[in-house]
């Protein structure tokens, strides 16, 4: 649905009229008249599978700068939530939730599910809420900062007849769930606590550096669930930090990765960042990690978009913009080849701690998929020297025959010339083809003096560099016939006067 009608039914429905006035009205809405409110939202967006207040959010109100807000795309959503293995699960944990796109998602294959999901800007929570109470959702709503642990505010949402029941609870310490799934800012920066290094998520592997936060909710994940899938940017595989490098091997060496998936660029909306789909599982089965290459697996959708600032000229426009997706198709072909570890080329191997560690713990899917290289197409070798018998001969058609001195004074490097000796070559092209390379005859040096003429050396067609010098020729020759013609006139309009008054005579 287009934004701008999106938010213009959702911003009447509140009764306001400001956008950014929505995040305190909803929480109004939530604990007074949410059934009627929900009625008529339901009524406008019928699709409970479809987030239709993340691109409201998302535009309006998104802070990308400072906490790096791009919220998740619903193809990509799914397939994070079926590599997590949502179908079995009994509890899940969305960690920086943002509007719950990831949960809505897990929602809809597994609505029995007790969602966690846990926030930061506490101005995306009344949107986390209303998205989840309207789906009648069983779940825990946290504010909260994930990575130094402190919590502001919670959320008890019941399932009920119709619509969840809302209610401020107690916050709960410590998350344990069965499995968690992420979209966490990308390459955030942090600020190091107290003891951060007794902190459990890290005394078994290190403190990530305050550049950026990704292994630090790699980490976080792993210390919540049983298997956690998250989406990040492609750095964290083969990042070149220190502390970065010893979290990636001792992940490694302790069994903790199970799957690797890069995706296709212009996923997202805000970004065209590259992402990767990050597996850790603290119970794997095998000793392998599955290496998958999807960024040629995908499929393109148009999104049309209008102006929403400024003039009627741009309010008026609509605008185009080339998103890619995942089909059912391309996910499902992406969870076989994890779950059962397929190796095809230039698509995806499962690959042994042996093999990564020989790699020095890069987690770089190129590296370890085969990619089968075309050996370079090249003419069949005759049809190359016909061409160049062809070119031969045409710079030979036109012969220029020039004395030494003055090619010399003319720039001419004649030794080069003279030295000039394609025997070896004109034999080796034989040998391979059967057919000689013709003889260069386009210039000949002379003792006769000033001699300098061109001739056309082809008795069957005239060279095209020769007709190119006689054009030349004819249009110079032409501009000093002309040059003649005015001088002529010239000296006839000086003579004239004079022979007519007898000043000047012809014939004394």
């Amino acid at each position: 649905m287009e934004l701008t009608e999106l938010t213009n039914k959702f911003t009447q429905l509140l009764q306001i009229d400001n956008i950014n006035e929505a995040p305190q009205k909803i929480i109004q809405v939530l604990f007074s008249c949410k059934e009627k409110v929900f009625d008529e939202w339901l009524d406008f967006c019928p699709d409970l599978s479809a987030d239709y207040l993340q691109p409201i959010f998302q535009y309006y109100m998104a802070d990308r700068k400072e906490k790096m807000q791009d919220y998740t795309p619903k193809t990509l959503a799914k397939a994070c939530i079926k590599l997590a293995k949502i179908e079995t699960a009994k509890s899940c944990y969305d960690m920086c939730a943002g509007s719950g796109a990831l949960t809505i998602q897990a929602w809809c294959i597994n609505p029995k599910c007790f969602f966690i999901c846990e926030e930061l800007d506490e101005r995306v929570i009344p949107f986390l809420i209303f998205n989840l109470a309207i789906r009648n959702c069983d779940a825990l709503i946290i504010n909260g900062n994930i990575l130094n642990g402190e919590k502001k505010k919670a959320y008890r949402l019941k399932h009920n007849e119709k619509y969840s029941d809302i209610s401020e609870t107690e916050i709960q310490e410590e998350i344990k769930t069965d499995i968690c799934i992420s979209n966490p800012p990308y390459n955030l920066k942090w600020q190091h606590e107290p003891f951060m290094k007794l902190d459990k998520r890290f005394c078994n592997y290190d403190v990530p550096p305050e550049s950026n936060a990704n292994y630090a909710f790699i980490l976080t994940a792993l210390n919540t669930a049983k298997r956690s899938v998250l989406i990040l940017p492609q750095i964290v595989i083969d990042c070149k930090n220190k502390s970065e490098k010893t979290i990636r091997q001792l992940l490694v060496q302790d069994n903790k990765i199970d799957s690797v998936i890069l995706n296709p660029d212009n996923m997202f909306e805000a970004t065209s960042i590259g992402t990767l789909l990050l597996c850790v599982d603290n119970d794997k089965k095998d000793t392998l990690t599955a290496f998958v290459d999807m960024r040629h697996s995908f499929k393109e959708e148009i999104r049309e978009q209008k102006g929403q600032y400024g003039g009627k000229s741009h309010t008026n426009r609509t605008y185009e913009k080339v998103i890619k997706t995942y089909t059912d198709e391309h996910i499902n072909t992406m969870l076989e080849t994890v779950f059962e570890r397929k190796n095809k080329a230039e698509f995806s191997k499962a690959a042994s701690i042996e093999d990564i560690k020989a790699l020095e713990y890069r987690l770089k899917p190129l590296l370890y998929i085969e990619y089968i290289e075309e050996e370079p197409k090249h003419r069949d070798y005759i049809d190359i020297v016909n061409d160049l018998n062809r070119v031969i001969s045409e710079k030979n058609c036109c012969k220029l025959t020039i004395n030494e001195t003055l090619a010399k004074r003319l720039g001419f490097d004649i030794e080069l010339y003279k030295s000039s000796n394609d025997d070896e070559l004109n034999s080796t092209i034989q040998k391979i083809t059967g057919t000689k390379l013709a003889k260069s005859d386009y210039i000949t040096f002379t003792k006769n003096k000033n001699e300098l003429s061109f001739k056309n050396n082809n008795s069957e067609f005239v060279s095209t560099i020769f007709l190119s010098i006689l054009q030349m020729w004819k249009q110079h020759i032409m501009y000093l016939n002309n040059e003649e013609n005015r001088l002529l006139i010239e000296m006839r309009d000086a003579l004239l006067p004079e022979l007519m008054s007898g000043k000047l005579n012809l014939f004394d």
